[in-house]
């Protein structure tokens, strides 16, 4: 698995995209693909992203990212391109600190 910055609970939109742009190149894309890959390239249309993919990188937001991924939100909808998947992923976030604050 390659290696990836840690991003903690909380962070930004951005640097969740900044994550997940690094994993998928580098586990996903080889070469010029990797150069091509920004955060509004279509994942589901374009191949990047399988079922088998979206379970490597599901095991990445947990293991890395520190987020869990509810089973409501596996759809092609929220796996669209990087930036609805860091904009998913920043909800989750503020959701995860919300219910945090509250026990």
């Amino acid at each position: 698995m390659a290696e990836a910055k840690t991003v903690h609970t909380g962070q930004s939109e951005d640097a969740y995209a900044s994550a997940l742009l690094t994993f998928i190149g580098k586990e996903f894309l080889q070469g010029d693909q990797q150069a091509q890959l920004d955060t509004d390239t279509p994942l589901m249309e374009t191949g990047i992203l399988d079922s088998l993919r979206v379970a490597l990188l599901l095991s990445f937001i947990r293991d890395e990212l520190g987020l869990h991924v509810s089973p409501a939100k596996l759809d092609t909808r929220h796996f669209k391109d990087v930036r609805t998947i860091a904009g998913m992923l920043a909800e989750l976030a503020v959701d995860t600190a919300t219910e945090g604050s509250r026990a």
